[in-house]
C-alpha cells in the first residue's frame, strides 16, 4: 500500500518508514527536514522536503492512508513561538483533513499527547477523561485532535495520545527522559535525578510501531477514535 508520513524524518517516523518499506509498502514523507534526514535511498521512499501548512499543494493520489507526526514538539519548543505553533500544529490540520478527503485517502492517524490530560488524580487515566492540557504545547494537540474528529464522519480518524516516547532511532532524540537517563549513564557513568519522586508514562518506539501496524491492518473495525499508547 501507499502511505503519506508527515514528520517522517523525525524520531518516530524514521523508524516507523523503515518498518513500512520492510514490508514492501510505498512510502512518501513530508518534512521540511529541520533536523535532518536519516534515510537511506529506496526505490519505494519519496521525501517531499515541504512545510506541512502547504499540504494542499502536494499530490497525494493514491495514498491509502497519511500518518500525521509532523508538529512543533514540546513546551520548550513552542514556546520560542507560540503563532507558529499554532499554525503548524493546529491549521495545518485542517488542510491535511480537507486534501485527505478531496483525494479519497481512506485513514488519518493523528499522533497527538499524553499530556492533553494535564496531571490527573486518578489513578488509571483513560480516554474518556476530561481535558485540562497545561502548556500551550498541549493545548494546540487537544485543539488539533477536535479539529480531526470533526470530519469522522468523512474518512477514518484515528487520534493516538502517546506517554513519552523512548527508544533507539536514526535521528535520536535526548530530550526525552528515559533515553536522556540512559545516555548519561552510558557516556558520563552517571545519571542525573534532580528530586527522585517524579512519575512519568512512557512508551517504546517498538511499541508505536506495532499500534500503528494494527490500525493499518485490523480487519475488525475500531469503533472508537481516541486510543492512549503506554506501558
Amino acid at each position: 500500500m501507499h502511505f503519506l508520513i508527515t514528520g517522517g524524518c523525525g524520531y518516530i517516523g524514521t523508524k516507523l518508514t523503515q518498518n513500512l518499506l520492510l514490508k514492501k509498502n510505498k512510502v512518501t514523507i513530508v518534512d521540511n527536514c529541520w533536523f535532518g534526514n536519516f534515510h537511506k535511498k529506496d526505490k519505494n521512499l519519496k521525501i517531499i522536503k515541504e512545510d506541512i501548512r502547504n499540504f494542499d499543494k502536494i499530490n497525494i493520489k493514491g495514498v491509502y492512508a497519511i500518518i500525521h507526526l509532523a508538529n512543533i514538539a514540546n513546551d520548550p519548543s513552542v514556546e520560542l513561538n507560540p503563532t507558529l505553533s499554532w499554525e503548524v500544529n493546529v491549521l495545518a490540520s485542517k488542510l491535511i483533513a480537507d486534501h485527505a478527503i478531496k483525494n479519497k485517502v481512506k485513514k488519518i492517524i493523528f499522533f497527538s499527547s499524553g499530556s492533553v490530560y494535564g496531571i490527573k488524580k486518578e489513578k488509571k487515566v483513560i480516554e474518556d477523561l476530561k481535558l485540562n492540557p497545561i502548556s500551550v504545547y498541549n493545548k494546540t494537540k487537544m485543539i488539533a485532535e477536535r479539529v480531526f474528529l470533526s470530519y469522522k464522519n468523512k474518512i477514518d480518524i484515528k487520534c493516538l495520545r502517546p506517554a513519552t516516547v523512548c527508544g533507539l532511532s536514526e535521528r535520536l532524540r535526548l530530550d526525552v527522559t528515559v533515553n536522556k537517563l540512559t545516555f548519561d549513564g552510558f557516556y558520563k557513568k552517571k545519571i542525573f535525578v534532580d528530586g527522585g519522586s517524579q512519575v512519568r508514562p512512557n512508551v517504546n518506539l517498538i511499541d508505536i510501531i506495532r499500534v500503528v501496524d494494527h490500525l493499518l491492518n485490523s480487519r475488525v473495525k475500531l469503533e472508537k477514535n481516541i486510543y492512549n499508547m503506554g506501558f
